[in-house]
Parts: structure tokens; sequence; C-alpha cells
């Protein structure tokens, strides 16, 4: 794994940062096939499988015997309202934070280190000895928000909807549980899932926060899950209100199986656009928790000296949508080359990062996945020079049918909206004359979703730094879920030996493979443009229980974070 300095991986305006180191981790749960008994005690954390190492960060939290203070509103701030409440189907960080802490999971990833994946509705599991099956022991005595008990029946119905969708849901996360052949009840708190081949990943993907449990009885009487009124989970917060563009409010579920959590009476999140107004909320002490994917103003908060600001490299990678359904020269392997080969995502990393981001392939750089820097820059477009990779590009196009340029619209939403005028002002120095299109996110996603666009901006977003993760929502000839009408079965058959495969290092070197070439030749219709870091601004001195992690989107429960004050 590649050394780095902490300089590389944080940007400190004030404070002291937390230490940290990107690893790999290994471990199982092991469990006899006997119906669980309740528990009364916090679950120890459990180390992810050893088939799947991953790259986020490792932080040990400092030790304290301070007394945890109960009570407070956490406020935070929101980059636009939600855009779906159905939490299977939703697809932003924003939904997530609204509904993310109202729903528990079977497992859950640790708050304080997300290497790690604790017991959640389940305490325990075990997988049989040819990884053909995974079975989970329930936690008992666990309650709805409504009152009604949980069992198996609603792992059941939550999973098949996941999976199998009924007619008119969108379940983007289908796709990561395509190895499971069917799901076993074999009494109210045991839930074993039979899969069609072994499957590295399922662990994680049983893991991620978008799997939470919805009662049965809402899934089988098709209740709409976008309404408030079904927002019910076993979670530790219950929904409260919301009025669009000011507040999306939850407040303590005093009935939740861990009588000790949650520390905070409620959670406040705060739809805010301008990324100065955000900072000033935040220096006013409006708001506990600061987000961003974008460089805040930093200079807002030099000489603050209460005040921690950190920016880690994060999972999620900025990438280029070719719609090659809606405009016909992206058919043309030339044009998608030329585009790879003319963007400077170096100059990108300075701009957008303030450096603090590295030059990478698909998979985390600092993860046991990550593609060596010197074969990442062998990839188009990724070479130091820019120059000859220009001409290049304009060699290209024109034998492609386009001496002159040609000109496309990009699609992109409002949490950045300088890096579309950066792709703009790069793609014109070969001949692209690109027309920005800045929209809010709910209309953005819309727009994506009804495939109504010619080029966007978006993000490859893995939860973790895990190759089923990161490639199998675009790595697909399904017409209806590829958003670009582009694919490789060539590329589509390494992925597939990726997902089954269990010996570690020949699944590191597939991914290798398989992340170098999509890469170097967008096949797929996605290109990459650069890793962003993720922006967490807060006051040690008031903000507990609260560990910046690479991914923001694992750990949004706050079922330990607290207030000093």
């Amino acid at each position: 794994m590649r050394t780095f300095t902490r300089r590389r991986l944080f940007g400190v305006a004030a404070g002291t940062l937390a230490s940290a180191l990107l690893v790999a981790c290994r471990g199982g749960g092991e469990a006899s096939p006997t119906a669980a008994p309740a528990a009364t005690t916090a679950p120890t954390p459990t180390n992810t499988p050893l088939a799947m190492p991953t790259a986020v960060m490792e932080v040990t939290p400092t030790p304290t015997t301070e007394a945890v203070r109960r009570g407070g509103i956490l406020h935070f701030n929101l980059p636009g309202d939600p855009t779906n409440l159905d939490l299977h189907q939703a697809t932003t960080s924003t939904d997530l934070w609204c509904i993310g802490p109202c729903f528990d999971t079977l497992l859950q990833f640790d708050p304080n280190d997300q290497t790690k994946i604790l017991p959640d509705l389940a305490i325990r599991w075990d997988m049989a000895q040819d990884g053909m099956t995974y079975t989970f022991y329930l936690r008992q005595g666990v309650q709805f928000h409504d009152g009604s008990p949980f069992t198996s029946k609603d792992v059941l119905a939550n999973f098949q909807r996941i999976i199998s969708p009924p007619q008119g849901v969108n379940s983007p996360r289908g796709v990561f549980f395509n190895t499971v052949d069917h799901i076993e009840t074999p009494d109210d708190y045991t839930v074993r899932f039979v899969l069609k081949q072994p499957d590295p990943a399922l662990l994680y993907n049983v893991a991620i926060p978008w799997t939470g449990i919805y009662p049965a009885h809402l899934i089988e009487s098709g209740a709409d899950l976008r309404d408030t009124k079904n927002l019910i989970g076993t979670g530790p917060f219950k929904f409260k209100s919301y009025t669009p563009g000011v507040a999306f409010e939850l407040e303590k579920n005093p009935n939740y199986f861990d009588k000790d959590l949650p520390y905070l009476d409620g959670i406040v999140g705060h739809p805010m656009t301008d990324w100065n107004a955000v900072a000033q909320a935040f220096l006013a002490g409006q708001l506990h928790l600061y987000r961003s994917l974008t460089t805040p103003p930093l200079d807002l908060f030099q000489g603050h000296a209460d005040i921690q600001v950190v920016g880690v490299p994060t999972t999620l990678v900025w990438r280029l949508i070719l719609n090659a359904r809606n405009f016909e020269p992206f058919k043309d392997e030339r044009v998608r080359r030329a585009i790879t080969l003319a963007l400077d995502r170096e100059a990108m990393i300075a701009a957008m990062t303030e450096g603090r981001s590295v030059l990478s392939g698909w998979m985390h750089p600092y993860g046991a996945w990550a593609l060596p820097e010197d074969r990442v820059r062998q990839a188009r477009g990724f070479g130091k020079d820019k120059d000859a990779d220009r001409q290049q590009a304009k060699q290209l196009l024109a034998e492609a049918g386009f001496p002159n340029g040609l000109e496309v619209g990009l699609l992109a939403f409002n949490l950045d909206v300088t890096t579309p005028s950066l792709i703009a002002d790069q793609l014109a120095q070969v001949g692209i004359k690109v027309n920005p299109q800045i929209l809010q996110l709910g209309e953005y996603v819309q727009r994506i979703t009804n495939r109504e666009y010619q080029m966007a901006l978006g993000f490859n977003a893995p939860w973790v730094d895990e190759p089923k993760s990161t490639f199998a929502s675009w790595i697909t000839n399904n017409d209806q879920v590829s958003l670009t009408g582009l694919w490789s079965d060539e590329l589509i058959q390494l992925y597939q030996q990726i997902d089954r495969e269990l010996d570690i290092e020949k699944r590191k070197e597939l991914t290798h493979e398989l992340d170098f070439r999509t890469l170097d030749d967008p096949v797929f219709g996605m290109i990459y443009v650069y890793r962003p870091v993720i922006w967490h601004i807060f006051r040690p001195g008031i903000l507990a229980g609260f560990t910046p992690q690479p991914n923001y989107n694992l750990t949004e429960k706050h079922a330990t974070t607290w207030l000093r004050q």
C-alpha cells in the first residue's frame, strides 16, 4: 500500500486533526445456529471479511473519561432539499442524511472506524464453508416506531422489495444483491440468504444504510414510502416535521432497542445552497457541522482556534456521463477518447481540493485495491504531457469527422458550479464547445433518471472502496440500467470474474486490470474526472462522538453523537 503524508490527507485551518491510516481488515462473524437472545449491551465491533479489504479510514478516537451529556438538537447543513424519502429508492446524500437516522439495518458500519462492521438488527451471523449461505440471527424485543414488533418477516419483505421491486419502484441497489437466489426465514429471529454463487461483498451490501428495514405491513399494503407519514423504522430517531427549504426535523425515539441511546433529543438538517451563508451560519453557532464536497471559504475560519477543518479524500469520484442515446458523436470511440485526453485532472485537483486529493484510479488511492500511480499515469489523459494529449485529441476528433470541433450540452447540479466551468475550459482547448446547465439537485436527478441529457457531470459513488460497490452499477449491458447506452462485453466478463472471485490476490489483480482499462478507454461512456475531498468543519469543544470519515453516507444515524454544550 502506498504511503502518504498527513498534509496529503488533511487540510487544517485550525485545531489538531486526528491521525489516520487507510488499511485493510479481516475477520467474520461466527455463530451457532440457534435462536438469538436479546442483546443487553453494545456489541463488539467485528472486522470485515478477509476477501473484502477496504480503503476507508481507521481512526482511533481520543480516549476520554468524560461523561456523555444528554439532550440537545444537532444542526447541520443540507446541500438542498431531499429528492426521494423512500430509503430504498433514494440516491443522494441529502436523502440519506434526512431519513437514515430513522432506520436500522441488519449490520452497520462502525461510526468511528468504517473498516469495521458492527451488528445492528442482526446481533451475529455465520457463513457456510462453501460461501453459499449467510445466516443472520436477529435481535429480539425491537419495535418499529408504530409499535409493531420486528421479526424476520420484515427483513424478508424489505429485501424482496430491494431485489425484485414492484411496478413503479426504482431499486438502484438491487444489482448489488444479484447473487441472492432466495431468502429463508426458518423462525421469527433467523434469516438465511441462499446464494447462486459465492459473493465476497455481501456483508458490505447488507450493512449499507440504504437497506434500512420498514415494517412488512407497509410494504405489503403497497404504501408510498416517499410519504413522510411512512417514515417508520426501528432507528434511534423518528420523523418530526419537514418544511421544504427550511428544515427537516427528527426527534428521539424513546423506545429504541438500546435504552442508552440516542444521546441527542433530535436532529435538524437545513437545506442551504449558498456556501457563504452556510459558513456564516456555522460561525454564528447556528450549525454544529458544516459538510461539503466543494472547497469552503477557508479564510473565514482562520484565527478560530476552536474550529477544526478536515479535508478527507473521499471514495466518490466526479465523472462525465456520455449519453450516446441522445448524442450520436458519443457512439464513436474516437470522440470519447478525445474527451478523456483533453481533461487536465491534476489542474482540477489543485484548483478544487487545494491539492489535498491525488491522481488515482476508480479505487481509492490509499486502499487495498489501489491502482499503482505509475499504472494510472499510463492511461489516456492521465500522463504529464497535456500538450501532447491535446494534440492527439484534436487528431482523433478530425478522424471522427469533427475537424472544427463539436458542441455539446453539459448537465450539472448546484453542489459545485466551478468544476463544470473547468471542464468547459479544458475541452474548449481541443475544439469541444461545452454548454453547462446548472440545475437544482432534484431536477438534475430527474433529468438523469429520464436520460434527458447529452453529457452530465455526476458522481461514481461507492459507499465503500470495494470492487462491486465501485463498478456494479455501470459495468452492465442492460439497456434499462445503463446511463449511456454504451458497454463492452469483454469488460463485463472481466467484472463478472471479480464478482465471484474469492482469492484475494487474484481479485486484486483482476480489479487493477478493470480499473486501468476503464480509465484508459471509456467504452462504458464513463470518464473519470477527479476525486474530490469531503470537508468536515466542526467545533470539537461542542460536537462529540463524531469522527470525520472519507464516506459520509455510511454512518449517518448519529445514535452516539452528542453535544458538549
